[in-house]
């Protein structure tokens, strides 16, 4: 960040009086810019035993499973999110249900808040950002090709819930391994 969206002034990385955090901040104006955690959503999105997942078409992680999932637009609800992205990525609604689980995952500066949602028909199909759509039951979920660790984490966590007949909500932080 170069200059204040405030005010076109120049905009310096520094350390606030009493914070140990280093922000950066407007030397004209004093307005101060806060990096914080980009919200994103997924739906698992269920028919009968089986939930939807899509392929992605786009990076990161082209061509890995994904639940239906992406960013919270300014102005729109977290739950309008989720139903939006399952319909921009599969082609089809969604009933959502209620809240399931919340990842924090730090190292791409990331919260994803999961809802369990009901399909209201299977006539979903590709969208502009998958390149395949698919109902899965737990035994053909392609594990080893999942996109991401939210995605593993959550749905181990759904079929363990479901096995025990019983929902929670759950949280995860999602840290990368170390070597």
């Amino acid at each position: 960040m170069k200059y204040c969206s405030e005010c076109g002034g120049k905009v310096l990385l520094e350390q606030r009086r009493g914070n140990a955090t280093w922000r950066f901040a407007c030397k004209a104006c004093g307005a101060v810019f806060y990096q914080t955690p980009r919200l994103a959503t997924a739906c698992i999105a269920n028919w009968e035993s089986r939930i939807l997942l899509c392929r992605r078409g786009v990076e990161p992680e082209r061509g890995g499973w994904e639940l239906p999932a992406g960013f919270v637009n300014a102005g729109e609800t977290v739950s309008a999110a989720a139903a939006r992205e399952t319909l921009e990525e599969a082609n089809v609604e969604v009933e959502i249900e209620r809240p399931y689980a919340l990842l924090h995952v730090p190292h791409v500066n990331q919260i994803r808040l999961v809802y369990l949602a009901r399909l209201r028909n299977t006539s979903f199909k590709v969208g502009a950002e998958t390149m395949e759509v698919g109902l899965f039951e737990e035994d053909e979920i392609p594990w080893d090709a999942l996109a991401f660790a939210t995605t593993r984490d959550t749905l181990r966590r759904y079929f363990a819930d479901r096995r025990e007949g019983t929902f929670g909500f759950f949280f995860a932080e999602i840290v990368p391994l170390t070597r």
